[in-house]
């Protein structure tokens, strides 16, 4: 009996629904200008610290709460909404079902929120509120990821880690991958369930990466309806 030319296909991956697409330039723009300008100013460094929402330990970690003129929140708030409405439909496909009854709306969770993350700090793993959450990144020096490839860092680890993210899920049995690893590039926009595990490795380099996160809520009429009414 031959087993040469013996077909073997790989039946693909499922877990938790994970995509990566891209951010506009006007959107990276303008969201990198806002971090800067929030930086860059006492009043709202002070008004905007979010680090005690956050799992991070990093530094400078600040929400866009009144940062944004209306121009530029019109402009964030299309895209991304714009982003996580194609996720949900696209994640139709990936299931091959539906998740039941189609939600009334897709609610951004206010505020959007940017990490300055530098030298030795990282995000432990963690999970968000809400249904749906995602991560841009505005500015990756090129530094980090060649930590990644530098000779010495690769015999001291078979896993150079540097400054990648990390999505957990499930276990190791055995011919099993419980996680899903990735070097970010500026204007990355990663889209995934808000409760994945997630974290951040810290990085060696003298530098400074920026990213920014949001999360969203799928509700209900009766929820929404509810709502309107409070107001």
């Amino acid at each position: 009996m031959s087993l040469v030319g013996r077909n073997f296909k790989s039946e693909g991956c499922f877990g938790p629904y994970i995509v990566v697409t891209s951010i506009s330039d006007e959107l990276h723009k303008i969201l990198l200008d806002t971090a800067y300008k929030i930086k860059k100013n006492k009043k709202l460094k002070k008004e905007n610290d979010y680090r005690y929402r956050l799992a991070g330990n990093i530094a400078e970690e600040y929400s866009y709460t009144n940062a944004f003129t209306p121009r530029e929140r019109a402009i964030a708030n299309e895209e991304l909404n714009w982003c996580v409405s194609q996720y949900t439909k696209l994640s139709k496909q990936y299931l091959g079902r539906d998740l039941g009854k189609e939600p009334d709306e897709i609610v951004m969770l206010e505020p959007l929120w940017v990490n300055f993350m530098k030298q030795g700090e990282w995000n432990p793993s963690h999970n968000h509120t809400g249904d749906i959450s995602m991560v841009t990144y505005l500015k990756v020096p090129k530094e980090i990821s060649e930590e990644n490839t530098k000779e010495e860092n690769v015999k001291k680890s078979n896993t150079p880690s540097a400054g990648k993210i990390e999505f957990l899920y499930g276990e190791d049995i055995g011919f099993t991958r419980s996680g899903f690893i990735r070097q970010p590039r500026e204007k990355d926009l990663y889209i995934f369930p808000a409760k994945l595990r997630h974290l951040v490795y810290p990085f060696k380099s003298k530098t400074e990466r920026i990213s920014v996160s949001v999360n969203f809520e799928m509700w209900r009429k009766k929820v929404v309806d509810h709502l309107k009414v409070m107001k």
